[in-house]
């Protein structure tokens, strides 16, 4: 009864609640009224004020305060023909008394109210931690063994803005398997550099796995031949059956963690949601080449 009660009342409206509490006050007053002076209904009134400063705006418990204190103070003068000095000092006792009731469950609330969002905040950050834990022990360097899961992705993965067309048409050759493999033993590949020109740049392959399949990868590749300490995000691709799961979203923050006393380099497509992801961890728009955008950390 109790639940079903609190639940009608927190669906309903200020006005409805109103209402319920003003013929609560008016119930208990004609009881009030209609018994003799041995008999207090004072702390019932506390109820509906209580229940009007849980529920109603500040005007309206100020009311239902006012009501209240006048409702006590009518039916104990009425009983006990009190002089109005001693009239006045019941009303403002009675005043403050409900006054702090309604102070109270003002504050009951403030409280439940602040402990239920800190509680959803909990709760997610919660999710989101076991959610990155996951991921993170799920991403690891690749292997020989992967390089046929990692040209799939490659091949299958439409260009959302990770890396541009001509990078996508040229690792949908024949040649991918042997480029990778060689950059997975080597550590080094054969780059076209930023500043034009080609230079072996140190080359890395990190797989994400989720429940046990490959679902995405990261090859992160260096800006130049001197092995600098500049790292760039080259190429993300993501199982398209796995995408809205946070494998992209655990690789960026893969690589901004790995690689975070370097500086950080991505080229995307402009306002694409590869470009978003970076704007939310402190990435710099730096420049435009052809059709993509250089972003820059650090």
């Amino acid at each position: 009864m109790f639940r079903h009660f609190s639940r009608r009342l927190r669906g309903a409206s200020e006005r409805q609640v109103a209402t319920w509490l003003l013929l609560a006050h008016a119930l208990i007053f004609i009881v009030d009224a209609s018994t003799d002076a041995t008999i207090s209904f004072a702390p019932f009134y506390s109820l509906p004020v209580a229940l009007a400063a849980w529920r109603l705006r500040l005007p309206l418990v100020v009311t239902f305060v006012v009501i209240a204190t006048l409702a006590r103070v009518y039916d104990y003068h009425n009983l006990h023909h009190e002089t109005w000095l001693l009239l006045l000092y019941d009303l403002l006792q009675s005043a403050a008394f409900y006054s702090l009731i309604a102070l109270l469950a003002y504050k009951v609330r403030q409280t439940m109210n602040r402990l239920a969002r800190h509680a959803v905040i909990f709760q997610r950050k919660a999710r989101q931690a076991r959610h990155a834990r996951h991921l993170d022990t799920a991403i690891r360097r690749a292997v020989q063994a992967d390089v046929p899961a990692i040209v799939r992705l490659t091949v299958g993965s439409n260009d959302n803005g990770a890396f541009n067309s001509n990078v996508a048409e040229a690792e949908r050759q024949a040649q991918l398997s042997m480029h990778f493999s060689q950059g997975i033993a080597n550590g080094v590949a054969l780059r076209d550099l930023w500043g034009g020109g080609q230079s072996m740049v140190p080359i890395e392959f990190w797989v994400a796995e989720l429940e046990g399949q490959i679902s995405g990868y990261i090859m992160v590749l260096g800006l130049n031949g001197d092995h600098g300490p500049e790292r760039e995000m080259h190429v993300l691709a993501v199982d398209p059956a796995c995408r809205g799961r946070g494998v992209g979203r655990a690789l960026v923050d893969f690589f901004c963690t790995r690689y975070q006393q370097r500086r950080l380099v991505v080229g995307c497509k402009t306002n694409s949601q590869m470009m978003q992801m970076l704007r939310r961890r402190s990435f710099q728009y730096h420049s435009t080449s052809s059709d993509y955008d250089l972003m820059i950390r650090g």
